[in-house]
This record gives structure tokens, sequence and C-alpha cells, in this order.
């Protein structure tokens, strides 16, 4: 894997023109190469260029629906992350390790999430480095079992995994964390030690159904811990010519506990980011720019902080002022 900056972006996010970054890269004496004549860098000259502080986070990916494309935007987000010269983790605890696929790794030898509770193997013995400023965490089958071990152990959900990612924050700006499809006690502990906890939706009845439980769950957490667990929401594989994605963002605006957790940047259906999973590759290995990196830079400089807001749709902006209730939503549903 070789992501890459090209000097067309670095010119667009600093304000300057391409001619000034080339030539601070060559003045500054910095890395970069070239590829089809455009000129681009990877994580080391980034964070000499850049030069950007990041407040550490923890952002995790998870909703009860599979499909959503939740592990295609934890792997491209982790990437592009890394290209803005942030430091980033990637821990995958879904025991179908979609994630580390992606990666084209594999946890075999090496200790993953479930070894180390309940073996008390250190975590960064586990720890695979991808390409710089970029390391993973990867996952197995064996980590269907983090539930029972959870349990078992009797370990505090508030503190399993928040306690360990506190110390990495230290030496890590993002952490990454995909999670299986599903509800139960290791889902739960990641939810409580995010700083973001992000629920992609696509437009389909199902995945708002997958929203709704999701969320139930986590209103239980806050109840339960006495805690606020700041969560977001990401559309995905949206189409502004579709009838179901205008309905679906119509009725995210208007549902009176979602209207405000919706990240102001969304991603357009396109067939490029499935193949380039097929392919483990990310689609910013590419020099090329298109709609979906776009998205997704969007939607990196957000969560980064780098950006507070980003273009979005037309029906995004426009707000309605009847909201409906959560009893009300369940017939949209």
């Amino acid at each position: 894997m070789k992501p890459k900056m090209t000097v067309e972006d670095a010119a667009y996010i600093l304000g300057k023109s391409q001619a000034a970054i080339y030539a601070e890269l060559k003045s500054r004496h910095l890395n970069f190469s070239s590829l089809d004549n455009l000129f681009y860098f990877g994580h080391q000259t980034s964070q000499k260029l850049f030069q950007f502080s990041f407040k550490p986070k923890v952002v995790v990916f998870q909703i009860l629906k599979g499909g959503t494309g939740k592990t295609s935007l934890a792997f491209e987000l982790a990437v592009r992350a890394s290209l803005y010269g942030a430091k980033v983790l990637c821990i995958d605890l879904d025991q179908q390790a979609n994630l580390t696929q992606a990666f084209n790794q594999s946890a075999e030898t090496v200790p993953v999430m479930v070894d180390s509770l309940a073996e008390g193997y250190s975590l960064l013995d586990s720890f695979l480095s991808i390409e710089e400023g970029l390391d993973l965490l990867p996952s197995r089958i064996e980590n269907a079992l983090l539930d029972e071990v959870i349990r078992t152990k009797q370990f505090a959900l508030n503190k399993v995994y928040r306690d360990p990612l506190q110390i990495l924050k230290k030496t890590y700006d993002l952490i990454v964390m995909d999670c299986p499809p599903s509800l139960g006690q290791s889902v739960a502990a990641a939810a409580l030690a995010a700083d973001w906890m992000i629920a992609p939706v696509i437009p389909e009845k199902f995945a708002l159904s997958g929203l709704n439980a999701t969320y139930q769950s986590i209103e239980e957490l806050q109840t339960a811990f006495g805690v606020e667990i700041p969560f977001k929401i990401v559309l995905n594989k949206f189409d502004p010519e579709d009838s179901q994605s205008k309905e679906t963002v119509t009725w995210l605006k208007q549902h009176a506990d979602y209207q405000d957790k919706i990240l102001e940047a969304y991603l357009r259906l396109s067939p490029i980011i499935p193949k380039t999973l097929l392919q483990t590759e990310s689609i910013f290995e590419s020099v090329w720019t298109n709609p979906v990196k776009e998205d997704l830079d969007q939607l990196t400089r957000i969560i980064l902080g780098l950006q507070r807001s980003a273009p979005i749709p037309a029906t995004f902006a426009s707000s309605s002022s009847s909201k409906l209730s959560a009893k009300e939503s369940l017939a949209f549903c």
C-alpha cells in the first residue's frame, strides 16, 4: 500500500498555489515523487509540510446492520488521516476480520484483542505496521468470544477498552475501531471508550431500523453509566436522484433524536470503493481526483477537526419544523 497526498490537494488545503507547494518541497528537501506527471508524497512529508496539531480521538464505527459500508469508511478514513500527518491506529474487533483483510493482513501469528483480554498479551505485541503513520490491531474468528471473555472475567465495561486506549492516545492522533454489526459486551465497551461513535446509514429501510436499535442501546449505556457518548450519523451510498435517498435525508432531519447528530459530510453512491477493497487497495493510492475521494476527504477533515463544515446535499440543508417521535419513526422503518 502506497497512499498518496497530491501537491494539488496540498495546495487546496493550505490555500497556496501548486507551484508554491512544489517550491517548498524542494527548498526543504522533503521527499516527494511523481506519477503521470502529478507530484505526490506520503505521511512523513505530510507531517513536515502541514504541521497540523491534532486532538487525539477514538472513533468507533458501529451500526446494527451489515452492508452499510462501515468497514470501507473506517479503512479509507484511516488512510486519508495518515496523509494529513496524523498517526493512526486501526483496531479490528469484528470476528469476520474485514478491516484486517482490507489491509491485506492476517492475524494468524499475532495476538488479537480476545487474546489480550483472556491471556494478558500486550496489545503492543499485536500491532502490525501497514505504512508510515498507519498501524493495525488485526482480528480473526476467535474475537467472536470477546463478549464471553468480558462477561466471564467481569471486566468493567466502561474501562476494559477505555483505559488502554487512553494510554494509546499518547502515541496516536486517531484510533479507528471497526465493530461487528451486532450488540453485546464488546460493542458496548467500545462505545464507552469512544470520543465519537459513528453509524453509517444507507438509504434503506432496514438500515434505519438498525440505526434505531443502535441508538437505543447507546441511550441505555448512557443511562446505566451516567456518561455522554457522542453519537454521529454519516449518510453513505447517497444518490441525489434517488427518491429513497431523499426520503432518508428528510426522515433523519425530522427525527427528534437524529437531526442534530448528522455529520455535514456524505458519501455519494459509487462502485469505486468496493472495487478497490476487493483489490486490497485504498482509493487514495491513485493520484487522480474523483467525487468519492472528495467526499471521503471532507469526512476525514471533519473528524480530524480540520474543518467544521462541508458541502452537503440541499435536502440536508433544509430543515423542517416538524419532528418525529421515536414511536412515529417506526412507521417509516
